[in-house]
Protein backbone atom coordinates (compact mmCIF):
# COMPACT_ATOMS: atom_id res chain seq x y z
CA UNK A 1 0.00 0.00 0.00
CA UNK A 2 1.33 3.37 -0.52
CA UNK A 3 0.76 6.17 1.43
CA UNK A 4 1.82 9.69 1.44
CA UNK A 5 0.96 11.73 4.52
CA UNK A 6 2.39 14.56 6.44
CA UNK A 7 4.32 11.73 8.29
CA UNK A 8 1.93 11.58 11.55
CA UNK A 9 0.49 9.15 13.37
CA UNK A 10 -2.75 10.14 12.11
CA UNK A 11 -2.84 10.86 8.81
CA UNK A 12 -3.98 14.69 7.87
CA UNK A 13 -3.14 15.50 4.17
CA UNK A 14 -3.87 11.75 2.71
CA UNK A 15 -2.96 12.25 -1.12
CA UNK A 16 -2.89 8.77 -2.65
CA UNK A 17 -4.26 4.85 -1.59
CA UNK A 18 -3.79 1.73 -3.43
CA UNK A 19 -5.33 -0.58 -1.47
CA UNK A 20 -4.05 -3.76 -2.24
CA UNK A 21 -2.09 -4.10 1.08
CA UNK A 22 -4.92 -3.54 3.14
CA UNK A 23 -7.78 -5.69 1.12
CA UNK A 24 -9.98 -2.92 0.71
CA UNK A 25 -13.10 -3.07 -1.95
CA UNK A 26 -12.22 -0.04 -3.33
CA UNK A 27 -9.12 1.71 -5.04
CA UNK A 28 -8.97 5.34 -4.10
CA UNK A 29 -6.39 7.20 -6.74
CA UNK A 30 -6.35 10.93 -7.00
CA UNK A 31 -5.18 11.13 -11.02
CA UNK A 32 -5.41 13.30 -14.09
CA UNK A 33 -7.97 12.53 -16.37
CA UNK A 34 -6.96 12.24 -20.25
CA UNK A 35 -10.26 12.14 -21.81
CA UNK A 36 -13.75 14.02 -21.27
CA UNK A 37 -15.12 12.93 -18.42
CA UNK A 38 -18.68 12.19 -18.99
CA UNK A 39 -21.73 12.07 -15.87
CA UNK A 40 -23.37 8.25 -16.22
CA UNK A 41 -25.53 9.51 -12.76
CA UNK A 42 -25.74 12.23 -10.83
CA UNK A 43 -25.97 10.67 -6.75
CA UNK A 44 -25.99 14.19 -5.11
CA UNK A 45 -24.24 17.61 -4.84
CA UNK A 46 -21.26 16.41 -3.97
CA UNK A 47 -20.97 13.36 -6.18
CA UNK A 48 -21.20 11.72 -9.48
CA UNK A 49 -20.68 8.62 -11.04
CA UNK A 50 -18.89 8.74 -13.97
CA UNK A 51 -19.33 6.30 -17.81
CA UNK A 52 -16.31 4.29 -17.66
CA UNK A 53 -14.89 0.46 -17.88
CA UNK A 54 -15.70 -0.08 -14.23
CA UNK A 55 -18.05 2.59 -12.37
CA UNK A 56 -16.20 5.11 -10.58
CA UNK A 57 -17.34 8.01 -8.47
CA UNK A 58 -16.29 11.24 -8.32
CA UNK A 59 -16.46 13.15 -5.22
CA UNK A 60 -15.55 17.03 -4.93
CA UNK A 61 -17.31 20.28 -3.01
CA UNK A 62 -19.96 21.41 -5.44
CA UNK A 63 -19.30 18.51 -8.70
CA UNK A 64 -22.77 17.35 -8.80
CA UNK A 65 -24.48 20.66 -8.63
CA UNK A 66 -26.78 21.81 -11.97
CA UNK A 67 -25.56 18.83 -13.75
CA UNK A 68 -26.89 15.88 -15.93
CA UNK A 69 -25.96 12.63 -17.28
CA UNK A 70 -24.03 13.04 -19.99
CA UNK A 71 -22.51 16.28 -18.99
CA UNK A 72 -18.83 17.04 -18.84
CA UNK A 73 -17.46 16.77 -15.19
CA UNK A 74 -16.04 20.03 -14.26
CA UNK A 75 -12.14 17.87 -13.61
CA UNK A 76 -11.05 21.61 -11.01
CA UNK A 77 -13.75 19.94 -8.63
CA UNK A 78 -12.49 16.78 -8.19
CA UNK A 79 -11.17 15.77 -4.58
CA UNK A 80 -11.54 11.58 -4.41
CA UNK A 81 -12.15 8.94 -6.74
CA UNK A 82 -13.42 5.52 -6.19
CA UNK A 83 -13.43 2.79 -8.56
CA UNK A 84 -15.53 -0.13 -7.39
CA UNK A 85 -14.22 -3.72 -8.12
CA UNK A 86 -17.87 -5.18 -7.20
CA UNK A 87 -21.58 -4.81 -7.55
CA UNK A 88 -22.04 -5.03 -4.08
CA UNK A 89 -19.57 -3.01 -3.43
CA UNK A 90 -20.66 -0.63 -5.86
CA UNK A 91 -24.28 -0.72 -4.27
CA UNK A 92 -23.09 -0.34 -0.71
CA UNK A 93 -20.76 2.56 -1.82
CA UNK A 94 -23.68 4.22 -3.78
CA UNK A 95 -25.75 4.21 -0.80
CA UNK A 96 -22.83 5.82 1.68
CA UNK A 97 -21.87 8.58 -0.59
CA UNK A 98 -25.67 9.41 -1.43
CA UNK A 99 -26.84 9.80 2.20
CA UNK A 100 -23.94 10.34 4.37
CA UNK A 101 -21.90 13.88 4.35
CA UNK A 102 -18.68 14.09 2.90
CA UNK A 103 -16.47 15.32 5.68
CA UNK A 104 -17.31 11.60 7.52
CA UNK A 105 -16.34 9.94 4.58
CA UNK A 106 -13.08 11.78 4.52
CA UNK A 107 -12.80 11.04 7.76
CA UNK A 108 -13.43 7.33 7.59
CA UNK A 109 -10.54 7.27 4.97
CA UNK A 110 -8.42 8.55 7.33
CA UNK A 111 -9.78 5.98 10.46
CA UNK A 112 -8.98 2.79 8.08
CA UNK A 113 -5.65 4.10 6.93
CA UNK A 114 -4.81 4.35 10.92
CA UNK A 115 -6.55 1.20 11.48
CA UNK A 116 -4.24 -0.58 8.63
CA UNK A 117 -0.84 1.27 9.92
CA UNK A 118 -1.40 1.08 13.93
CA UNK A 119 -2.90 -2.84 13.66
CA UNK A 120 -0.68 -3.94 10.56
CA UNK A 121 -3.56 -5.96 9.80
CA UNK A 122 -5.68 -6.33 6.53
CA UNK A 123 -9.39 -5.81 6.48
CA UNK A 124 -12.49 -6.90 4.62
CA UNK A 125 -14.28 -4.81 1.91
CA UNK A 126 -16.87 -4.02 4.12
CA UNK A 127 -14.81 -2.16 6.96
CA UNK A 128 -15.39 1.36 4.63
CA UNK A 129 -18.94 1.20 4.46
CA UNK A 130 -19.27 -0.50 7.91
CA UNK A 131 -17.25 2.33 9.76
CA UNK A 132 -18.75 5.52 7.95
CA UNK A 133 -22.18 3.96 8.33
CA UNK A 134 -21.29 3.94 12.22
CA UNK A 135 -19.08 6.78 12.69
CA UNK A 136 -22.39 8.80 10.83
CA UNK A 137 -25.20 7.31 13.19
CA UNK A 138 -23.01 7.92 16.20
CA UNK A 139 -22.55 11.54 15.85
CA UNK A 140 -26.30 11.80 14.98
CA UNK A 141 -27.42 9.72 18.03
CA UNK A 142 -25.53 11.92 20.16
CA UNK A 143 -26.62 15.46 18.61
CA UNK A 144 -30.13 13.52 19.33
CA UNK A 145 -29.41 12.93 23.11
CA UNK A 146 -29.58 9.02 22.16
CA UNK A 147 -27.57 6.43 24.70
CA UNK A 148 -27.14 3.36 24.09
CA UNK A 149 -26.26 0.74 26.09
CA UNK A 150 -22.94 -0.80 26.43
CA UNK A 151 -22.93 -2.92 29.03
CA UNK A 152 -22.71 -6.31 27.60
CA UNK A 153 -19.57 -5.43 25.58
CA UNK A 154 -17.56 -4.17 28.42
CA UNK A 155 -14.99 -7.61 28.28
CA UNK A 156 -14.10 -6.61 24.82
CA UNK A 157 -11.17 -4.09 26.12
CA UNK A 158 -9.49 -7.12 27.98
CA UNK A 159 -9.88 -9.36 25.13
CA UNK A 160 -9.04 -7.70 22.71
CA UNK A 161 -6.57 -4.90 24.10
CA UNK A 162 -5.28 -3.55 20.80
CA UNK A 163 -8.07 -2.97 18.83
CA UNK A 164 -9.86 -1.03 21.80
CA UNK A 165 -6.56 1.17 22.51
CA UNK A 166 -7.13 1.80 18.39
CA UNK A 167 -10.92 2.32 18.78
CA UNK A 168 -10.57 4.66 22.10
CA UNK A 169 -7.98 6.85 20.07
CA UNK A 170 -10.98 7.00 16.97
CA UNK A 171 -13.08 8.02 19.19
CA UNK A 172 -11.30 11.06 20.60
CA UNK A 173 -10.45 12.05 16.98
CA UNK A 174 -14.34 11.90 16.55
CA UNK A 175 -14.96 14.17 19.55
CA UNK A 176 -12.56 16.53 18.20
CA UNK A 177 -13.29 16.81 14.91
CA UNK A 178 -16.96 16.99 15.16
CA UNK A 179 -17.16 18.77 18.32
CA UNK A 180 -19.12 16.66 20.02
CA UNK A 181 -18.22 14.56 23.79
CA UNK A 182 -18.67 10.83 23.45
CA UNK A 183 -17.52 8.86 26.13
CA UNK A 184 -15.23 6.16 26.32
CA UNK A 185 -17.81 3.29 26.55
CA UNK A 186 -18.44 3.98 22.69
CA UNK A 187 -15.23 2.43 21.66
CA UNK A 188 -16.23 -0.82 22.70
CA UNK A 189 -18.57 -0.62 19.71
CA UNK A 190 -16.42 0.73 17.49
CA UNK A 191 -13.84 -2.34 18.16
CA UNK A 192 -16.26 -4.68 17.13
CA UNK A 193 -16.48 -3.13 13.71
CA UNK A 194 -12.84 -3.51 13.77
CA UNK A 195 -13.05 -6.81 14.78
CA UNK A 196 -15.40 -7.49 12.74
CA UNK A 197 -13.91 -6.95 9.68
CA UNK A 198 -9.96 -7.93 10.60
CA UNK A 199 -9.17 -10.65 7.51
CA UNK A 200 -7.63 -13.52 10.44
CA UNK A 201 -8.60 -16.22 8.13
CA UNK A 202 -10.94 -16.59 4.76
CA UNK A 203 -13.65 -17.99 7.37
CA UNK A 204 -15.61 -15.17 8.81
CA UNK A 205 -15.96 -15.44 13.00
CA UNK A 206 -19.32 -13.70 14.63
CA UNK A 207 -17.22 -11.40 17.16
CA UNK A 208 -20.06 -10.98 19.09
CA UNK A 209 -20.88 -14.57 20.03
CA UNK A 210 -16.92 -15.28 20.72
CA UNK A 211 -16.89 -12.25 23.01
CA UNK A 212 -19.87 -13.47 24.88
CA UNK A 213 -18.76 -17.33 25.12
CA UNK A 214 -15.20 -15.94 26.32
CA UNK A 215 -17.04 -14.02 29.16
CA UNK A 216 -18.95 -16.81 30.05
CA UNK A 217 -15.82 -18.74 30.13
CA UNK A 218 -13.78 -16.26 32.57
CA UNK A 219 -17.26 -15.31 34.78
CA UNK A 220 -17.42 -19.32 35.43
CA UNK A 221 -13.77 -19.62 36.37
CA UNK A 222 -14.07 -16.01 38.52
CA UNK A 223 -16.70 -17.03 40.16
CA UNK A 224 -16.00 -20.93 40.26
CA UNK A 225 -12.89 -19.79 42.94
CA UNK A 226 -14.53 -16.32 43.74
CA UNK A 227 -11.36 -14.50 43.19
CA UNK A 228 -10.67 -10.99 40.69
CA UNK A 229 -8.17 -11.28 37.40
CA UNK A 230 -4.95 -9.82 37.82
CA UNK A 231 -5.41 -8.54 34.04
CA UNK A 232 -1.65 -8.21 33.65
CA UNK A 233 -0.70 -10.99 34.61
CA UNK A 234 0.77 -13.90 32.60
CA UNK A 235 -1.17 -16.73 33.57
CA UNK A 236 -4.04 -14.20 32.73
CA UNK A 237 -3.06 -13.45 29.25
CA UNK A 238 -1.87 -17.14 28.57
CA UNK A 239 -5.68 -17.90 29.20
CA UNK A 240 -7.41 -14.89 27.11
CA UNK A 241 -5.03 -16.04 24.23
CA UNK A 242 -5.78 -19.87 24.57
CA UNK A 243 -9.88 -19.28 24.55
CA UNK A 244 -9.50 -16.70 21.45
CA UNK A 245 -8.31 -20.00 19.55
CA UNK A 246 -10.86 -22.55 21.48
CA UNK A 247 -13.67 -20.11 20.67
CA UNK A 248 -12.46 -19.87 16.83
CA UNK A 249 -13.01 -23.26 17.10
CA UNK A 250 -15.87 -24.01 18.70
CA UNK A 251 -17.71 -21.41 15.66
CA UNK A 252 -15.64 -23.39 13.25
CA UNK A 253 -16.59 -26.50 14.72
CA UNK A 254 -13.09 -27.80 14.86
CA UNK A 255 -12.14 -30.69 17.24
CA UNK A 256 -8.87 -30.99 19.08
CA UNK A 257 -7.01 -34.05 18.67
CA UNK A 258 -6.79 -36.52 21.70
CA UNK A 259 -3.16 -36.25 22.27
CA UNK A 260 -3.23 -35.53 26.09
CA UNK A 261 -5.66 -38.57 26.95
CA UNK A 262 -2.93 -40.07 29.15
CA UNK A 263 -2.10 -36.95 31.28
CA UNK A 264 -6.19 -36.15 30.95
CA UNK A 265 -6.50 -39.30 33.31
CA UNK A 266 -4.14 -37.61 36.14
CA UNK A 267 -5.92 -34.21 36.23
CA UNK A 268 -8.61 -34.74 39.11
CA UNK A 269 -5.97 -36.42 40.91
CA UNK A 270 -3.34 -33.79 40.56
CA UNK A 271 -5.42 -30.59 39.70
CA UNK A 272 -8.76 -31.37 41.40
CA UNK A 273 -10.13 -27.85 41.62
CA UNK A 274 -9.12 -26.63 38.45
CA UNK A 275 -10.23 -30.08 36.90
CA UNK A 276 -13.54 -29.41 38.54
CA UNK A 277 -13.83 -25.80 37.31
CA UNK A 278 -13.33 -26.93 33.30
CA UNK A 279 -16.15 -29.67 33.83
CA UNK A 280 -18.34 -26.36 34.70
CA UNK A 281 -17.07 -25.40 31.10
CA UNK A 282 -17.54 -27.87 29.84
CA UNK A 283 -21.33 -28.43 30.32
CA UNK A 284 -21.68 -24.69 29.44
CA UNK A 285 -20.09 -25.27 26.40
CA UNK A 286 -21.70 -28.46 25.33
CA UNK A 287 -25.16 -27.22 26.15
CA UNK A 288 -25.11 -23.29 24.69
CA UNK A 289 -22.81 -24.20 22.06
CA UNK A 290 -23.25 -27.97 21.53
CA UNK A 291 -19.74 -28.80 21.15
CA UNK A 292 -17.87 -31.54 22.87
CA UNK A 293 -14.68 -30.65 24.10
CA UNK A 294 -11.89 -33.50 23.60
CA UNK A 295 -9.27 -35.18 25.92
CA UNK A 296 -6.72 -32.65 25.10
CA UNK A 297 -8.94 -29.30 24.95
CA UNK A 298 -10.20 -30.38 28.56
CA UNK A 299 -6.21 -30.62 29.64
CA UNK A 300 -5.28 -27.83 28.28
CA UNK A 301 -7.84 -25.36 30.06
CA UNK A 302 -7.25 -27.23 33.08
CA UNK A 303 -3.76 -26.57 32.85
CA UNK A 304 -4.47 -22.78 32.70
CA UNK A 305 -7.04 -22.74 35.22
CA UNK A 306 -4.48 -24.19 37.68
CA UNK A 307 -1.88 -21.39 36.74
CA UNK A 308 -4.73 -18.32 37.56
CA UNK A 309 -4.84 -20.51 40.66
CA UNK A 310 -1.38 -20.26 41.01
CA UNK A 311 -1.17 -17.04 39.95
CA UNK A 312 -3.89 -15.97 42.65
CA UNK A 313 -2.23 -17.58 45.27
CA UNK A 314 0.80 -16.17 44.90
CA UNK A 315 -0.93 -12.57 44.99
CA UNK A 316 -2.72 -13.29 47.98
CA UNK A 317 0.31 -13.94 50.25
CA UNK A 318 1.73 -11.19 52.53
Amino acid sequence: MGIVTTGSAWPTNLILIVNQTCGLFFERMEMECKEPVIIKKKLNNNAVIIKSKHDVILMGKGIGYLVKPGDKVDESKIEKRFQLTSSEAQNSLIQVVSTIPTKVITFTDKVVVYLTRTLNKKFDKNIYVALTDHIYYTIKRDNEGLIMNTSLLWEVKDIYPEEYAAALTILHKINQEFSINLPDEEARILSFHILDNEENDQRSTNVAVSVQIITDILNIVKYFFNFTYDQKSLAYTRFIVHLKFLTKRILHHEQETNQAVFFYQQLNKEMPQAFNCMQKIKKYLSKTQDFELSHSEQAYLTIHIQKLILDQTQRSKP
